[in-house]
Formats: structure tokens, C-alpha cells, sequence
């Protein structure tokens, strides 16, 4: 009877010792989750392999020259035709060729650039062929101009506390028209050895 409650305390025990370190697990796979939907939105990121993957094909989407955007590229699920963002990222893009793997079939993306103040997101159907990379030529035309307040705030001190102030500047940006247009896929190559390439500025 003595040795089956010791063992009964034993089991227990181990038991209650064995459930934080379960939930910490759980916990480290809630935060890295949440990390990968805050931070890049679990995207497709820019590739550039040696070589294609099996049962992949590739888009560029390139522009003229390195213009420093900050690119968000969405594509529609095939079956709902829900548009979900594949790529995002806020920090300038200074290369002149951003490819993205996608898998083989006819996309529609959409085009927006969150540094510039744009009419809205291009939309372009693309041919996606297995083992080969489809062009996007991406153009920034002038459209006019366009008025954005931008707000700033600061504190100002009272008698008795501090009081917020809000100060509104009005400036004029240029509006421009985003511009998409596919070409015919071409046989695979890493993007500086496409004929669209140019190297970025020093």
C-alpha cells in the first residue's frame, strides 16, 4: 500500500513538473507565429537562386532605374480570388529587379509602393511558367499633384500640467500612376544576368 502511494506521489509529481515546460513550447510557437505575421506577414521573400526550384516558376519585377521603393506586392488565391499580400517589406528597395517565386499558371498581382503617393495599386495578369522567369516591366509616371497634411505633436508646458499640441503642415506630392506591364516568360538566368538588369548605385 506504501509503495503504490509513493509511486502514485512519484507520477503526479513528474506530471506537474512536466506541464509549464509544455506550455512554454506552446507559448514559443504563439509568439514566433505572431513575430512572422507582424514582421513580414509570413511573405514570399525576394529570391534569387543559382538555379529553379522543381515545380516553380519565377516573376521580376523590374523597373528602369534604382528608385528606392518600398514595395507590397499582393496575389489572388486561385480559387477565391482573394487578394493576399507575397511580398512586403518598408525598407527602400534599392536593387533595380525584385523576382518572386510563384507556382506555375496565370496570377494576377497587384502593385502598390507605400513612399509615394500614388493614384493605387497597379493590377496585372502574369504567365507563370515552371522553370522560367516571366518579365514585369514597372514604370512611375506623373499624374498631377496631390495635397497631404501631415501631422505632428508636441507638448507645451501649463501651470498646473502639459498640454498637447497639434501642428498640421499641408505640403504638394507628386501623384503618380503606376505602371505594369508582363512580358513572355524567358528561360531561367539569375536577375544580374537578365537583359533588364542594372546594377544599383554605390
Amino acid at each position: 500500500m506504501t509503495m503504490s502511494l509513493l509511486k502514485l506521489a512519484r507520477r503526479d509529481s513528474v506530471a506537474l513538473l512536466a506541464r509549464p515546460r509544455n506550455f512554454m513550447i506552446g507559448g514559443m510557437g504563439f509568439v514566433a507565429g505572431f513575430v512572422c505575421l507582424v514582421i513580414a506577414g509570413c511573405s514570399t521573400p525576394n529570391v534569387n537562386p543559382p538555379a529553379p526550384r522543381a515545380h516553380t516558376g519565377y516573376v521580376d519585377f523590374h523597373t528602369d532605374s534604382s528608385l528606392g521603393l518600398t514595395w507590397r506586392i499582393k496575389r489572388a488565391n486561385e480559387v477565391t480570388g482573394e487578394m493576399k499580400t507575397v511580398f512586403s517589406d518598408y525598407t527602400p528597395f534599392e536593387d533595380t529587379v525584385l523576382r518572386l517565386a510563384a507556382p506555375p499558371g496565370t496570377h494576377r498581382f497587384q502593385l502598390y509602393f507605400m513612399n509615394e503617393v500614388t493614384e493605387g495599386p497597379a493590377t496585372v495578369s502574369v504567365p507563370v511558367v515552371d522553370g522560367k522567369v516571366t518579365p514585369v516591366h514597372v514604370t512611375l509616371t506623373p499624374a498631377g499633384s496631390s495635397l497631404v497634411d501631415n501631422k505632428s505633436y508636441e507638448y507645451r508646458p501649463t501651470v498646473r500640467a502639459s498640454r498637447r499640441v497639434t501642428r498640421i503642415v499641408t505640403e504638394e506630392n507628386v501623384l503618380f500612376h503606376i505602371g505594369a506591364v508582363a512580358g513572355t516568360p524567358q528561360e531561367y538566368q539569375p536577375k544580374e544576368r537578365m537583359p533588364y538588369y542594372s546594377s544599383p548605385p554605390n
